[in-house]
């Protein structure tokens, strides 16, 4: 084995690897030795190519040395930031594989003795929006090791006291999925928070970046942290299937004739395989796709999985995916991402991709280990989107991919963080402009910026033309200093984030259960008796109240 990849391992961890996961990919031959010399990394790869472990591993034997050596701390070490909160849940699981494995084979040589028998030793814990107010107390009372977070959450955590309180003491940070954030104002506003982040802890944290291809590295590197960056890329051979076909119209008109057509090649692709997942581009399509094929396959056959559904049954679905139960799954983007959903042996897109990037994300849900062939099929909707999809399956083929194109300035999203930063002790002007360098997005913000920003949150501008208004913040002109108060606390947290609001009505059933949410588009022009379809399944609307839909199941 070369040095630099295993050998850098405590024996434990480079026995379990051998003996559960076995010779490591080239991604995590280059990630691993720049990782463990200290080396702000950003990890790029396709998917199903170990990214994930070749930054915790690191960690995780590093923190279990300490175990060994009594130095490990009932404190906050590593952050790990995920764009989903499904995602985060995943990870968590995932976790205790090399946990408990390492820990296994410290048993058996007899050194298990260092943590205690049926103990993992290293705590890990979620803090997202679905987190219980009793775990986040937990949380502030004994910080685990290991935190997992969403963007949000982690700028909730800096507004506080408590939370900053359990923040402080961080030394890594891994943020992952960097390819779907890094165009993006919610990545702008996870860029400044992980600043913050360095001006609160001790010493700025070490940043390693995992991410599906992205082009350019170096944009994505300086994007990552404004040190320098060592880039973990190397050229990875991933054999895949692309095949594009469209309906040939040649039956006699009907409603829906292009769906019901697709639909009954995908069903019939589907008995050929365990698992498959189609993915659509909205969620009333993802419902129609499933409903025409369970209309063949029998209801259950295919089940659907978006933002509108309620998160019991997303997770319920998930699992019978993982499961091998699933024979179809009709999705949207938000099965983009990385969520474990066990072996996936082909993928189909419905309608023309929208991008490239998206499109190898979502090929790369099937044959998601490294040797297996990744299959997706395209089918156009119209002949005009077959000629479209061909040209973006040929792209894929060739390994292009778009040009990441990162937010400048934003001075949106920085006003939200000045405000949160006036919750707690307050700050001055020469303060931000230590933190600003360090987020990508706002290199180029002077100081002239951050105080007309400032202006604008003390009401100036309202003042100036007579309209009252109360200070976001309370801003020391002569002394360019900025201070909150119960107000600004409530803005920070009512309103911060970049994801748009939307107004949405819970979905529930006669006896209470949660089935999903619906735009509120949607329930204005809906009455009492319609019928539509929410998880695959028919639904009919039995009571429309101020911000609920109460509905009975139905036929279609």
């Amino acid at each position: 084995m070369p040095i630099g990849s295993l050998d850098i391992f405590h024996e434990h961890t480079k026995r379990w690897f051998e003996r559960c996961i076995g010779t490591p990919t080239a991604v995590q031959e280059a990630a691993w030795p720049a990782i463990a010399s200290g080396d702000h990394t950003l990890v790029s790869a396709p998917t199903g190519t170990g990214k994930t472990l070749s930054a915790f591993l690191v960690f995780i034997d590093r923190l279990l040395e300490m175990a060994r050596q009594g130095t490990l701390k009932q404190e906050l070490y590593l952050i790990y930031v995920s764009p989903l909160r499904s995602l985060a849940g995943d990870i968590r699981e995932n976790l205790r594989r090399p946990l408990e494995g390492i820990l296994g084979e410290a048993d058996q040589s007899g050194a298990g003795a260092f943590i205690g028998k049926g103990q993992t030793g290293l705590t890990v814990a979620v803090r997202t929006g679905d987190t219980p107010q009793s775990e986040r107390r937990k949380m502030v009372k004994s910080p685990p090791h290991i935190l997992i977070t969403t963007p949000e959450s982690l700028y909730l955590m800096l507004t506080g006291r408590s939370g900053q309180s359990v923040l402080r003491t961080a030394r890594w940070i891994i943020i992952d999925e960097v390819h779907a954030m890094i165009d993006t104002k919610r990545g702008a506003h996870l860029s400044l928070s992980v600043a913050r982040l360095d001006k609160l802890c001790p010493k700025p944290l070490q940043r390693i970046g995992l991410s599906a291809t992205v082009d350019p590295l170096e944009e994505a590197a300086r994007w990552l942290s404004p040190d320098p960056v060592t880039i973990a890329a190397p050229k990875m051979h991933k054999e895949i299937e692309l095949v594009v076909t469209s309906p040939s119209f040649d039956k006699a008109p009907r409603k829906d004739a292009a769906w019901q057509e697709i639909a009954e090649s995908v069903y019939r692709y589907c008995l050929e395989a365990r698992s498959v997942i189609a993915f659509v581009d909205g969620r009333a399509y993802a419902e129609k796709l499933a409903y025409y094929v369970n209309q063949l396959g029998g209801e259950g056959f295919a089940r659907t999985h978006h933002g509108s559904i309620s998160k019991e049954q997303r997770v319920e679905v998930e699992h019978a995916l993982r499961r091998g139960d699933l024979r179809l799954l009709c999705a949207t983007s938000s099965m983009e991402l990385g969520i474990d959903v066990g072996e996936i042996d082909q993928v189909f897109q419905v309608g023309c991709p929208r991008s490239i990037s998206g499109t190898m994300q979502r090929l790369g849900r099937s044959g998601h280990n490294p040797n297996r062939v990744s299959v997706m099929k395209i089918f156009a909707r119209a002949s005009s989107e077959g000629f479209y999809s061909g040209l973006a399956a040929e792209v894929v083929r060739r390994g292009g991919i778009e040009k990441c194109r990162p937010p400048r300035l934003c001075l949106d999203v920085l006003a939200q963080h000045l405000v949160s930063m006036a919750t707690d002790n307050g700050y001055t002007v020469d303060e931000v402009m230590e933190i600003l360098p360090r987020a990508y997005p706002f290199r180029d913000v002077t100081r002239e910026d951050v105080k007309a920003v400032l202006r604008m949150l003390a009401g100036d501008y309202e003042h100036d033309r007579d309209i009252p208004v109360r200070p976001r913040v309370l801003y020391d002109r002569v002394h360019e200093r900025v201070d909150g108060d119960a107000y600004s606390r409530m803005l920070a947290v009512s309103a911060g984030g970049t994801i748009p609001d939307k107004g949405l009505y819970t979905v529930r059933t006669e006896d209470g259960v949660k089935l999903g949410e619906l735009d509120e588009e949607f329930v204005f022009e809906a009455r009492e008796g319609d019928k539509f379809l929410l998880g695959s399944f028919a639904w009919q609307i039995s009571d429309i109240r101020k911000d609920t839909v109460v509905v009975r199941q139905s036929s279609p």
